[in-house]
């Protein structure tokens, strides 16, 4: 799946082509060379950059010309990308926006405490609840708006406030009483190996269903292969629970996208699309790359062998009585 990511330094600039203003003497030129060069921060995919120098008392200009570590044709590496630098949203949020980008930022909101209803729309109590959130965490200026620094700062915010988001201790797992109507959301599938959650598959049409009562607050339309991912808050998080949220992906076609939409337990929210890579469901999170739970400390939970069991998979079927 993929990110979107800030700019980055290059791994190697093999070319500069300096502009300087002729200095009194050649030391001169090479120091004030020198001295600019390494001010530069080059961004990704620059393959040459122009120094402007700075006038020190002498007249004329020195036309530029090439630098070169081996003398031959520029090359510049590709840049090399970084989850960490990533932006936490693609754009500025500001009211009078809708989307699913402003339903992950409500329900961030009222995880800090600033209670906002997941509506999609960005109104008159988000910026206000915004504003709040900024003055309390000295994010000048109080826009009510959410740029890079306000976002990375909530999503700080809910990671420290959310202690079901880390690997969990060993501890027996409750599954659901007698498998109750509502409780399987996959009743009927052919059930496959773990991996950040459960693989399944089933005939074309079969139903997916909500485990718990539970709202849909983010959809991701390509998260695997051209396939979708659909992120749920359950209303009440049960007792045992890793987490609370959970998160069904790849070979679907949802009910509704319109993210806020509730259903209750037992309530269609999928069915197995006719083509695809078979079902993935299991805990989710709001604030891991991948949307789900594993993702937060066991990424590599993602590509497992054929026949594999996860903590992750064997967990979250314990819970719902998934046979």
């Amino acid at each position: 799946m993929k990110h979107p990511s800030s700019m980055k330094r290059a791994r190697d600039i093999r070319t500069l082509a300096p502009v300087g203003v002729l200095l009194c003497s050649v030391d001169a030129v090479v120091g004030t060379f020198v001295k600019h060069a390494r001010s530069i921060k080059p961004a990704r995919g620059v393959r040459t950059v122009a120094i402007v120098g700075v006038l020190f008392g002498c007249a004329g200009v020195v036309a530029s010309s090439g630098f070169g570590s081996s003398g031959g044709a520029a090359v510049a590496d590709k840049a090399v990308p970084s989850k960490s630098s990533a932006p936490v949203f693609t754009h500025t949020l500001r009211r009078g926006q809708s989307g699913s980008d402003i339903v992950t930022l409500q329900t961030w909101l009222s995880d800090v405490g600033y209670q906002v209803p997941a509506t999609g729309y960005f109104g008159t109590m988000t910026k206000s609840a915004v504003r709040s959130f900024q003055v309390a965490n000295r994010l000048f200026p109080a826009s009510g708006s959410v740029g890079d620094r306000t976002s990375a700062a909530l999503l700080a915010a809910v990671s420290k406030t959310a202690p079901k988001q880390t690997a969990p201790k060993p501890k027996p797992i409750r599954p659901a009483s007698n498998n109750s109507a509502g409780m399987d959301p996959i009743p009927g599938f052919s059930i496959e190996r773990d991996d950040m959650g459960v693989d399944a598959s089933a005939a074309p049409g079969a139903g997916i269903y909500a485990p718990l009562a539970s709202v849909l607050v983010q959809v991701l339309p390509d998260w695997y292969a051209g396939q979708p991912l659909l992120l749920f808050r359950f209303d009440n998080t049960p007792a045992h629970a890793l987490s609370g949220y959970w998160y069904v992906a790849e070979q679907i076609v949802p009910v509704t996208t319109a993210t806020g939409t509730s259903f209750k337990a037992g309530q269609r929210v999928a069915s197995f699309a006719d083509s695809g890579t078979g079902i993935e469901i299991g805990w989710g999170s709001p604030t891991s790359n991948a949307r789900t739970l594993a993702d937060v400390t066991d990424p590599g939970a993602a590509n497992p062998l054929p026949g594999s069991t996860t903590v992750w998979g064997e967990s979250f079927k314990q819970f719902f009585g998934i046979k």
